[in-house]
Order: structure tokens, then C-alpha cells, then sequence
């Protein structure tokens, strides 16, 4: 018996010694990502990824829930999606002495304002020959909640402007009328303005990583917005194209979010709305459009067919990329989304096609820009929840990335 004792646990001790071994691995080449993030990550390479996935639900379900009622807290972000000008850069100023709380309020205000003329007229004068735009940013979209806030759901320009002219609007809403306390944030894109760059981490989604997953040193001057790619190429039951390499084939039916060589983008489903041709640069798939025609396609029983590893009615950090039918291109990141009122504040907002993107804590993560004077991007975070820095994409990253640079 004492042999079967010290047999068993010899091996949970080698298991251990081997676990620590694996995992340390995964610490050192971490991104900034906190522990339980690791784990999951490791567990879900290490074919265990039913086990997360079950871990993951029970978080969302009974220890970070999202609270029935109430409303928002005055977090930072909100206010300052109010104006372009509050997209600063976040280093504190120095309190002047003498100063008053009111003074030195005018004072950063009218600072904000010359430097952001200062700014604008920087990379607009760097881009001579920019391209006109005809189009322009949805309506207020609508909240379900029936005490709306000031300012809730309407879109306000914020970041660069490209040749005068805003190309990036962001707003915050909520989702559904019983968990009245969240924002689902959104990003509207002016893809007259902005053209599309897919870039690629030096893991996910496999295959060539010519930048490691930064974004080019020499777009970063014209970098408007930028947010996380897809589910692992493992999960998300499709295919990945980049510039003249299938890295896993394309998948007929399923969602796919295509770049094509003049930077154009567009969501839809592969081989009825889009197909392989010779413009073809970039096609990322990640299961199948959660809004086709205008319509949300989330039903109740849908498990996890939203979530690939949590199950689509779970309120959790969830993303998408979606398409109104001017082609111009919506990013909504939040935590505390379920799949349904993801899809439903598309819809609200026009998206007539989109394709879910990265889940969970951590790789949910949008941000938009405004420059230096020498042209050094100066980053905004989406939601103010968003964890870590906001210039993740602009340096060496693990994740795929969809960055919107300013056309030339």
C-alpha cells in the first residue's frame, strides 16, 4: 500500500516539477498578460481547453457578474469621449503653484485646444493629396435603457483629423435594459479616409510575422485606430489568407473580414460576399456572421457558438468588426457584453455584416490616436477598462491586430 502511496505521489510530483517547468515558459514570454490569462493560455495548448472553458463560464457567472441594475459610474473615458480636445497625452501636467483648480482647468483646456490645432495641422500637412469623403458617422444609436444619459449614443470625432477632416468617432451605450450599469463602447471608422492594414502576431494567427506584430515604424505617423484580431486560428473554426500564403484554407459559409491591396476593407461570408481574387490580401476568418442583412443572428440556445470556449450568454469582454452598408467599418469592445446585446448594439448602430472578434479579459482591446508634432502617435483608450498600455499594437505583440492608417 505505502508503495502505491509513494508511487502516486512521485507522479503528481513529477506533474508538478512539469507544470512549473511549462508554464514559467509562458511568464517569461509574457506581453504584460496577468497570471490567470497565462493559465488559460496554457491550459488551452496544452488540450484542456474544455476545462477552461468551463472555468471561464463559472468565473463570469458567479464571481465577476455583472450587476442587474443601477448606472454607470463617472469612470474616466466617459467625459472625455465628449470632446476631441480631452484626447491628450495621459502624463499628468504639473500643478502650477498659485494655481486654482478652476485656472488651471481653463488653462489645460486651452492647451488642449492649440495643441490639438498643432496636431492636426501637423499630419495634415505631411498628407497632401488625401482622399475626399463623402460619408458620414451613423445617428445617435439607440439605448434600450429608458433613462438614456446625456450624450449616450452619440458619436463624437475624436484623434487625428486627416486633411481636416475627423475620421474616427467613437461613442458609448448600453446594451440591454437590465444591466444598466455597463457601456458597450464603439468606434466608427471612415474608410474613405482610413485604409485597412491586417497585422499579424509572431504567434497567432501562425504563418509569416514580417513585423513581429508591430505596426510598421513607417505608418505609425499616419495610424488612426487600431483593435485586437480573432480567436486563435484554432478556435475559430476557419481559415487564414496573407499575401499570397494560406496559412489554413478558407472555409465556405464562414465570416471573414478581407483586405484588399488598396487597403479597402470588407465583412461578409466566404464565397457568397466575398471570394479569393487577384486583390485579395488579407482574408481572416472566425466562425460564422453574428449580423447578416442588417439582422442579429444570436438565438437563445446558441451556446457556444459565439464563444468558440465561453458560451455566447455569458457577459464578458467581447469584441467585433462590422460593416454598414457606406462600407465604412464599427469596433465594439467592452467588458460585460453578451453575445446578444453585442449583436443588438450593432444593429442599432447600422451594421448590416459582422464577424466576432478576441473574447475575455485582456485580449478585448481598442485604441485611437492623435500625433506629436513630430509625428509620434499618442494613444486613447476605447473603454478606460481596458487593461495595460494602449500602444500594444504599435510594438512587438503575440495577437493579430486590424490597425486603420490615414490614405495617402
Amino acid at each position: 500500500m505505502k508503495r502505491i502511496v509513494f508511487a502516486i505521489l512521485g507522479i503528481a510530483a513529477l506533474a508538478a516539477i512539469g507544470f512549473v517547468a511549462s508554464f514559467s515558459s509562458y511568464v517569461q514570454n509574457s506581453e504584460g498578460e496577468p497570471k490567470n490569462v497565462l493559465l488559460a493560455e496554457w491550459g488551452r495548448d496544452h488540450h484542456l481547453g474544455p476545462v477552461v472553458a468551463k472555468a471561464e463560464d463559472f468565473y463570469y457567472a458567479h464571481i465577476n457578474k455583472v450587476p442587474v441594475g443601477g448606472s454607470p459610474t463617472a469612470v474616466p473615458g466617459f467625459n472625455e469621449v465628449q470632446s476631441p480636445a480631452a484626447t491628450t497625452d495621459p502624463t499628468p501636467e504639473p500643478t502650477q503653484p498659485g494655481a486654482t483648480a478652476s485656472s488651471q482647468k481653463s488653462t489645460r483646456a486651452s492647451n488642449d485646444q492649440s495643441t490639438q490645432a498643432s496636431q492636426t495641422s501637423s499630419l495634415s500637412s505631411n498628407l497632401d493629396s488625401l482622399a475626399t469623403t463623402n460619408l458620414a458617422p451613423p445617428a445617435t444609436v439607440d439605448s434600450p435603457v429608458s433613462k438614456k444619459l446625456k450624450g449616450e449614443g452619440a458619436w463624437v470625432p475624436v484623434g487625428s483629423t486627416v486633411n481636416g477632416k475627423p475620421a474616427i468617432y467613437v461613442t458609448r451605450v448600453r446594451a440591454d435594459n437590465i444591466h444598466t450599469s455597463v457601456f458597450a463602447s464603439l468606434m466608427w471608422i471612415n474608410t474613405d479616409l482610413a485604409k485597412a492594414v491586417f497585422v499579424p502576431g509572431y504567434i497567432e494567427p501562425g504563418g509569416p510575422s514580417p513585423t513581429n506584430g508591430a505596426l510598421s515604424k513607417s505608418l505609425q505617423s499616419r495610424v488612426l485606430a487600431n483593435f485586437n484580431g480573432a480567436f486563435r486560428l484554432d478556435d475559430t473554426r476557419g481559415g487564414y489568407y496573407y499575401k499570397g500564403t494560406t496559412v489554413r484554407p478558407l472555409v465556405s459559409g464562414k465570416a471573414t473580414a478581407v483586405i484588399y491591396n488598396d487597403g479597402s476593407i470588407k465583412i461578409g461570408k466566404w464565397g457568397r460576399d466575398v471570394n479569393m481574387t487577384k486583390d485579395v490580401e488579407i482574408a481572416r476568418q472566425n466562425l460564422a456572421l453574428i449580423i447578416d442583412g442588417g439582422s442579429s443572428r444570436v438565438q437563445s440556445g446558441n451556446s457556444f457558438q459565439w464563444g468558440a470556449t465561453t458560451h455566447g450568454e455569458t457577459f464578458a469582454w467581447r469584441s467585433a468588426i462590422g460593416q454598414r452598408a457606406d462600407g465604412s467599418i464599427i469596433y465594439i469592445g467592452s467588458p460585460g457584453l453578451s453575445a446578444q446585446g453585442m449583436a443588438n448594439t450593432m444593429v442599432n448602430a447600422g451594421v448590416k455584416r459582422a464577424m466576432v472578434l478576441d473574447m475575455n479579459n485582456w485580449w478585448v482591446a481598442g485604441f485611437y490616436f492623435r500625433h506629436a508634432s513630430n509625428g509620434d502617435p499618442i494613444c486613447a483608450k476605447l473603454d478606460p477598462n481596458i487593461q495595460e498600455g494602449c500602444s500594444r499594437f504599435l510594438k512587438r505583440y503575440k495577437r493579430d491586430s486590424f490597425d486603420f492608417v490615414a490614405r495617402l
